[in-house]
């Protein structure tokens, strides 16, 4: 199963409370977040392309860290949306995995779970079951609740054959409307099944000052 990689690293990460985009905090001595996530991409040799979409100011610092020929640069949009759609321009395979860069503990065994997926599927992606109750709210009152075991929340990489994910996007973007994750634009558009896949509590997004405790 060959395929492209959008890594996703040109976003601001204010809510690190970082002066910096967080992509570049260190991990350990050696690597940084965003070394780690792409190491895991560019040691499978089914991966034939890491499509790292960066914020336009930090592109030719970037591309100074890395000379890998895998590597496609790109510059990002102004919304998480956006910067996708610029990487699909770039993909070269005919099946792409959609990544945040701010994921760095995603595992191996994950990647090729969503490989065997994509023989059979068009769409999947990795989540994991809520464990919290979650409480639908209308104004400041509860609504309903929603039955425990059918919530999950999602994870990265979602994964799609190319020319579907594509399709969506521009539909997307033709109809003005913004999904809260690529799998969204394919449950409007793509009127194909997504398989879900078990993902990993570690494969978190660092989001919030105290992931990067989690290291």
């Amino acid at each position: 199963m060959e395929y492209s990689t959008i890594l996703l690293a040109a976003g601001k990460g204010s809510r690190t409370h970082l002066d910096y985009n967080k992509i570049f905090y260190h991990l350990d001595s050696q690597k940084t977040v965003l070394d780690t996530s792409l190491d895991v991409f560019l040691n499978d040799p089914d991966c034939k392309q890491v499509v790292l979409v960066c914020a336009e100011h930090e592109i030719d610092y970037i591309k100074s860290l890395y000379a890998d020929p895998k590597i496609t640069f790109v510059i990002g949009g102004d919304t998480r949306q956006r910067s996708v759609y610029n990487g699909l321009g770039a993909v070269l395979c005919d099946y792409v995995f959609i990544h945040d860069a701010a994921r760095p503990y995603l595992k191996e065994y994950s990647i090729e779970q969503l490989k065997s997926a994509l023989k059979q599927e068009d769409a999947c992606l990795l989540m994991v079951p809520c464990v919290d109750t979650i409480k639908m709210v209308e104004g400041d009152y509860v609504a309903q609740t929603p039955p425990r075991e059918t919530m999950y929340r999602a994870q990265t990489p979602q994964c799609f054959k190319t020319s579907l994910i594509l399709q969506c996007h521009k539909k997307a973007m033709a109809d003005q409307k913004v999904g809260t994750d690529d799998a969204q634009l394919v449950e409007w558009y793509g009127k194909c099944p997504i398989r879900v896949l078990l993902g990993d509590e570690e494969n978190i997004k660092i989001t919030l000052p105290n992931d990067l405790l989690n290291e």
